[in-house]
């Protein structure tokens, strides 16, 4: 069995959308993933009623977190309840959040001479999530940059001239709301905090797992992150942070894979 327990559509900022995602994975060997979107559970249900059969599909969500100012945690919630009103209020609430920055960052650009409008924004943005990805997306498409990963490079990505920082909850708040869900809180991609002295005051709030396994991490990151999670008694999780075609991990899909042993150790700690 084979698993890859982080995936995004189009729900966030992914380019596949929810009822392809299952039969992408079966492509590529996949008998377990997760629906993974950054706040939004949005994809979920579309996603589970098209899975093709033999593929078993986790409701899950990508919630971002910060502490202070400094670093940005992600933490993923498995098997979380996709109606819990606890989960919809705080989407509608990082919804609210969202729109308002990316006006804000857009109104940045147009000071620096990048002339976008937050209508060209919303013509690559889902329903439910605008992100910095749609802002670059739109910045492309107008000509302003050569590759999304410029504009992040040179505006909008943190520290540059249209970076707008966003309010986001505690860790710690996070890993409580994907309780309340019935979830399985798992610290993502570790290798991504730059502090990493709070990684283990994270684990010690109820959190359960950490993702050891990530396209991101390196072949010795993986080997530390697995002794780390042993050693904060955090069970090991993983996945591609798969993005779809033309995103930043288009190719990754299939490729960083976990044990079906390792997502039924998770599963038994479901709420």
């Amino acid at each position: 069995m084979k698993a890859d327990l982080h995936i995004h559509t189009t729900e966030s900022d992914g380019t596949w959308n929810p009822r392809q995602i299952g039969s992408e994975a079966q492509k590529r060997g996949l008998d377990i993933i997760a629906v993974t979107d950054h706040d939004t559970v949005s994809g979920v249900i579309p996603a589970q009623e098209a899975a093709p059969p033999g593929v078993e599909l986790i409701p899950g969500i990508e919630i971002s977190t910060s502490i202070g100012h400094r670093d940005e945690v992600h933490i993923l919630g498995y098997w979380i309840d996709p109606q819990s009103p606890a989960l919809l209020e705080y989407i509608k609430r990082m919804h609210t959040i969202r729109v308002d920055r990316a006006q804000q960052i857009v109104s940045r650009l147009n000071q620096n001479g990048i002339n976008i409008t937050f209508a060209d924004v919303l013509k690559f943005t889902p329903r439910e999530i605008v992100s910095r990805s749609h802002i670059a997306a739109a910045m492309l498409h107008e000509g302003y940059v050569q590759t999304k990963v410029q504009a992040f490079d040179q505006w909008i990505g943190t520290g540059k001239p249209a970076y707008v920082p966003r309010p986001k909850m505690l860790p710690e708040e996070a890993v409580e709301l994907i309780l309340a869900a019935g979830g399985v809180p798992v610290l993502a991609h570790p290798g991504l905090i730059n502090d990493q002295s709070i990684i283990p005051k994270i684990a010690r709030h109820k959190l359960v797992g950490m993702e050891v396994i990530h396209s991101s991490h390196s072949e010795s990151q993986t080997k530390y992150y697995a002794e780390l999670a042993n050693e904060l008694k955090l069970l090991p999780s993983g996945g591609s942070d798969c993005h779809g075609p033309g995103g930043k991990d288009s190719l990754f899909l299939g490729k960083f894979t976990i044990p079906g042993s390792w997502v039924e150790s998770l599963r038994q700690m479901r709420q």
